[in-house]
């Protein structure tokens, strides 16, 4: 039995088969902006000087100096920075890669396509380098997945979600005129929408291409004879 080329060739470039859906994404909440230094460098210390207990205390004093330097940093830092940079490149992305995306308030009811539930938490700089005192843009969320169907206003298992950015500075680098601080805190920001959709995003199933059949039978590619 012999197979056309034209039937070979279709087979061969069906191996990759297009896949679009729709997610449905809903946000739980907004993400803060923040500043991790003094508490970084606190804990060992209050370790050493009292334990458990004078850690925490360390800790708690520290967390208002933190605060200073959010307040310090915010001028320098666009408001909509996590709606225009995390949620637009999610969005953004999603759709460049051909899927749909639907912004949801409430997920019950949906019976199709993939559920992306994102939980902000803090995204901003803190210290990735005791030793230097180095510090780096970061953000830390959590996000689930599920598929859609009738039980899905349970809380899905989520996953935590921490990325920074590899460029490290001395924080009074970032109050100086035309300091890296907001475009730094913005590509951190992008990077983790864009792995964020990519795990949302169904990969293509590839196909074992089928064996051609010559006048002497089926055999593989590899095997094929040339004579």
């Amino acid at each position: 039995m012999v197979f056309s080329i034209a039937a070979i060739c279709l087979s061969a470039a069906s191996t990759l088969a297009d896949v679009k859906q729709s997610i449905y994404i809903q946000i739980e909440g907004e993400g803060q902006f923040e500043v991790v230094y003094h508490r970084a460098l606190s804990n060992a210390i209050g370790a050493a000087i009292g334990g458990a207990v004078g850690a925490s205390i360390q800790s708690s004093g520290e967390a208002s100096m933190d605060g200073d330097k959010a307040r310090d940093l915010s001028p320098l830092i666009k408001k909509d920075a996590w709606k225009t940079r995390f949620l637009g490149t999610l969005h953004d992305t999603l759709v460049a890669e051909g899927q749909e995306a639907v912004w949801v308030e409430d997920t019950r009811g949906i019976d199709d396509g993939v559920i992306l539930k994102v939980y902000p938490e803090r995204y901003g700089y803190r210290i990735v380098d005791s030793t230097t005192r180095m510090v780096s843009a970061y953000v830390e969320f959590k996000a689930g997945f599920s598929g859609g169907n009738l039980e899905n206003t349970r809380d899905k298992e989520k996953e935590t979600y921490y990325i920074t950015n590899k460029n490290k500075y001395l924080y009074e680098t970032l109050l100086k005129e035309g300091s890296p601080v907001n475009s730094d805190l913005e590509t951190v920001l992008e990077k983790a929408a864009r792995r964020l959709a990519n795990q949302a995003i169904p990969v293509p199933i590839k196909k074992k291409p089928l064996p051609v059949m010559s006048r002497r039978g089926p055999t593989s590619w590899a095997r094929l004879s040339t004579s």
